[in-house]
């Protein structure tokens, strides 16, 4: 999987950026990536290893599906997007064709 771009969820085209410095959370936590769902962008921490970014990037689109399905909520349910994430980078890494 190489990481586009731009990825059209539902309706919507997000940018994907990649930052190389800090990002915190409201609470302080340090992101690896999030997904800005005004100005469509899912940005991605450069200094995370090839795979850890492939994990973040399906991270944020999950939450960016969850989003455009009008399920926020299930968004807000990190342990619910992580574990969809880690998922589906498994798969696809396991079956490299299955999207070819």
């Amino acid at each position: 999987m190489k990481i586009p771009a731009t990825v059209k969820i539902g309706w919507r085209i997000y940018t994907i950026q990649f930052f190389t410095d800090e990002k915190r959370d409201e609470t302080g936590e340090l992101l690896d990536g999030y997904i800005d769902f005004t100005n469509h962008i899912i940005y991605i921490n450069r200094n995370l290893n090839e795979d850890e970014q492939k994990v973040v990037f399906i991270h944020e689109m999950q939450h960016g599906i969850f989003y455009g399905q009008c399920h926020p909520e299930w968004g807000d349910n990190e342990n619910l997007v992580d574990a969809c994430a880690e998922g589906w980078f498994q798969v696809t890494k396991d079956n490299p064709k299955l999207f070819a």
